[in-house]
């Protein structure tokens, strides 16, 4: 029978978490700022509900390693990850509802719903959310992550840590406004740029080319979630319907308006002109 040591051993973590408290409980929202998890979606794996369910679930059971660490949160239903360990024997992990799973870059792995055929998942990352698998061949056996994780069976040597700074999203239209916030709402800290649209590198507002530079020096500082979202001249311009003037929680007035986001409400702002007052920004982020 496996122990959370024989799998700490070949570098996947487990946490064990109230599903249905999981907000008040606070402990995932501990996890997620430690380990910097800044996004995340719920997905149900189940005939009815994920779209081609069959090829799905075939390319799933595959092995295969991720670039990224492989974050899954069962907030119901059940399905076994295997993975691969040190002398190349497969593993397997039951994951049931509550049951937290991180698996690492690097390592080969698979996973299948249970004879139930039903699992719901929060799935986190570090970052814009990048799925990609890579079947095993030898390619993938010559690729850095899987290196480092060699190593790391080898003689413990933690992977390299990729320094997480701000986490830029591009929010291409208002209509994916809503859809974008609920993937990034949970993340440690949020803001919202709402600015000028870009041709060429430069925006059509002259005070959202004038502010940018100094939001930005003090942005780049921080590891948060920006939520950037550029608006159409035409769209926008004279438009008192436009629909970031109208979202009961933008009501954008002037842009550029940068809002801290804060999901049990109070959100704070800054909007033009002290959007290019040195010291306005200052105060904002103090």
């Amino acid at each position: 029978k496996l122990t959370l040591d024989d799998i700490k051993k070949i570098g996947i973590l487990y946490w064990k978490i109230d599903a249905d408290n999981f907000e008040k409980e606070g402990v995932l929202a501990k996890i997620r700022k430690e380990r910097g998890y800044n996004y995340n979606d719920i997905v149900t794996c189940a005939p009815s509900t994920l779209p081609n369910y069959s090829d799905k679930m075939k390319s799933f059971f595959k092995e295969h390693l991720h670039l990224d660490e492989e974050i899954r949160f069962f907030l119901d239903g059940s399905g076994y990850f295997d993975a691969r360990t040190k002398d190349e024997k497969w593993i397997r992990m039951h994951c049931e509802k509550g049951d937290l799973i991180v698996l690492p870059a690097g390592i080969y792995h698979r996973y299948k719903n249970d004879e139930k055929d039903f699992a719901k998942v929060m799935r986190l990352f570090c970052g814009e959310p990048v799925w990609t698998p890579y079947d095993r061949s030898t390619e993938s056996d010559a690729m850095a992550e899987r290196k480092h994780y060699e190593k790391f069976l080898k003689d413990g040597t933690p992977p390299p840590k990729v320094p997480r700074g701000l986490t830029k999203v591009f929010v291409k239209s208002p209509d994916v406004f809503d859809a974008t916030l609920e993937r990034y709402k949970n993340a440690p800290e949020v803001y919202i740029y709402v600015n000028s649209e870009k041709t060429n590198g430069k925006g059509w507002c002259p005070d959202c080319e004038r502010a940018e530079p100094i939001l930005m020096e003090h942005l780049e500082k921080t590891k948060a979630v920006l939520l950037e979202c550029p608006c159409i001249r035409a769209d926008y311009k004279g438009n008192p319907e436009f629909p970031y003037r109208t979202h009961k929680l933008l009501q954008v007035k002037s842009i550029p308006t940068l809002i801290k986001y804060n999901k049990d409400g109070d959100s704070k702002r800054i909007v033009d002109p002290d959007c290019s007052d040195a010291k306005a920004v200052a105060a904002f982020f103090a």
